[in-house]
């Protein structure tokens, strides 16, 4: 088999994990219970190569950061009322906010910003939040979702499911009170969670 020398970790085609030797080395399986002595020896001093660090030739390991996604409105730009051009979401109306991940993302903070105009616009942002098909609430029911997401709300962090690449993070939303005449309340949302890049 064509590989690099004296590299630890997976035999590719064997399904086991070992120390090999060398490229054409079969594998010595890690889990011999009976044979193996209560304190081994240390590894053997492993020389690696200058591209070591990364996954292979060229190829940099994979990384995590902590990054934003907008969480964009599917209707009426995330707006109620008629005083908004163009004019928002009538009452009674519920708007999703959704992102689709491009690689794997877990959002663990969400912040929401209201933007209120006029006298009437005094509703808050509640509503359910959703990774796929599964709800990620303790209970059934709409959450403030307006306080949570407060950018000085304090310990409010999320451990939402992790969202595979294309899989649907949604917020649906409504107001519990809705603006009247010109008035009108626009939200933005974004999530922020742990990436893989």
């Amino acid at each position: 088999m064509a590989g690099y020398p004296r590299v630890i970790g997976y035999y590719p085609g064997t399904g086991v994990y070992g120390y090999v030797a060398g490229a054409d080395a079969a594998p010595m399986p890690l889990l011999q219970h009976a044979a193996l002595p209560v304190h081994g020896p240390p590894p053997p001093a492993v020389h690696s190569p200058p591209w070591r660090p990364m996954m292979a030739p060229g190829s940099p390991p994979l990384g995590e950061g902590h990054v934003p996604m907008p969480m964009n409105p599917e209707t009426f730009g995330g707006t109620w009322g008629a005083g908004a051009t163009p004019a928002g979401a009538p009452a009674g109306t519920t708007i999703t906010f959704s992102a689709r991940p491009q690689k794997p993302f877990k959002t663990s903070r969400l912040l929401i910003r209201p933007t209120k105009v006029g006298a009437t616009a005094l509703g808050n942002l509640v509503g359910q939040l959703f990774v796929g098909t599964d709800l990620q609430q303790g209970e059934l029911g709409n959450l403030d979702l307006e306080s949570l997401g407060a950018a000085n709300a304090f310990d409010t962090w999320v451990s939402l499911k992790q969202a595979e690449p294309g899989v649907w993070i949604r917020v649906q939303a409504t107001l519990t009170a809705f603006p009247t005449g010109t008035d009108f309340e626009t939200y933005t949302v974004s999530a922020i969670g742990h990436f893989l890049h």
